[in-house]
């Protein structure tokens, strides 16, 4: 098999081969990285091993970060463990995040631990990538990232609150209502979102006290009106209702109370108009 490789002056060919022995034994950095990019795009998994050993052997980060990628577009779950050691250790923080990608694409239990632990890792980039990882593994990720909300770090409990209401496995609902009172607006911000996300009217009540709560951050209690809105459950019309008339000037948080109250009623209305037998009603 063969694959063009583009430059300025020419277009040439190169085997499998030859992109082999350019990876292993090229004194250019551009030409190893190259070599690891195109035997990815190839899909010849006969690359697995090779592109695992410059990988593990590499000294420059560049070749590195191209052989982590290829081996996540290989899918061969062999490279799955050197892939676990690089995003642990490797000292460049972009192979450390190709790797918690490629680990997200072939999944399976053993990658779960590692990316949950890349949640705490001291470069925001790669802890967003091992998040969205992590959702792409989807449930076999839910009760790492359970044990997660409990972390000191806010980050971590931010990512992992994210990730759950991404999942959306319902096992998670009542922990997720419990990080409402995490002392960390940014934390409460994800969990009326991941609420609004997972869809059980458990969550209801909370999310009405919460909204209702005057002294709690604005962006917190719009989350929360949002979340009533998706739910579309009646409980939360009186006090969506009261929100909006009691407000001394109408904002965010009003806006996106008013918004949730009129999708709550359209989605009952039939119901409600049959066990009342009412005239639908304007809004306000």
């Amino acid at each position: 098999m063969t694959i063009s490789v583009n430059n300025r002056k020419k277009t040439a060919k190169k085997s499998f081969e030859e992109l082999i022995k350019d990876l292993k034994t090229s004194n250019s950095e551009k030409v190893r990285y190259n070599a690891a990019r195109i035997l990815g795009e190839m899909g010849d998994f006969q690359a697995v091993e090779p592109l695992i050993d410059v990988l593990k052997n590499d000294k420059n980060g560049s070749v590195r970060l191209y052989a982590a990628r290829a081996l996540g577009e290989l899918g061969d779950v062999g490279a799955t463990q050197p892939l676990i050691d690089s995003l642990r250790l490797d000292r460049n923080v972009d192979v450390r995040v190709r790797a918690a990608r490629a680990l997200g694409r072939l999944g399976g239990d053993i990658v779960v631990e590692p990316l949950v632990e890349a949640l705490n890792d001291e470069n925001p980039q790669v802890c967003i990538t091992a998040t969205e990882a992590l959702i792409e593994i989807g449930d076999v990720a839910t009760d790492a990232l359970i044990e997660s909300l409990d972390h000191a770090k806010v980050n971590v409990r931010c990512d992992a609150t994210r990730a759950l209401g991404e999942i959306g496995n319902p096992k998670c609902v009542d922990k997720i209502i419990g990080m409402l009172n995490d002392e960390w607006v940014n934390v409460r911000i994800y969990a009326v979102a991941s609420l609004g996300k997972l869809s059980d009217k458990k969550a209801v009540p909370a999310l009405i006290e919460v909204m209702q709560n005057n002294k709690e951050n604005d962006l917190v209690r719009a989350g929360a009106a949002a979340a009533l809105g998706v739910l579309r459950d009646q409980r939360a019309l009186l006090p969506l209702r009261e929100l909006i008339i009691n407000a001394e000037e109408l904002g965010e948080l009003e806006d996106t109370a008013l918004k949730s109250f009129k999708k709550i009623m359209a989605a009952n209305w039939e119901a409600m108009q049959g066990s009342q037998n009412v005239k639908k009603p304007s809004f306000f």
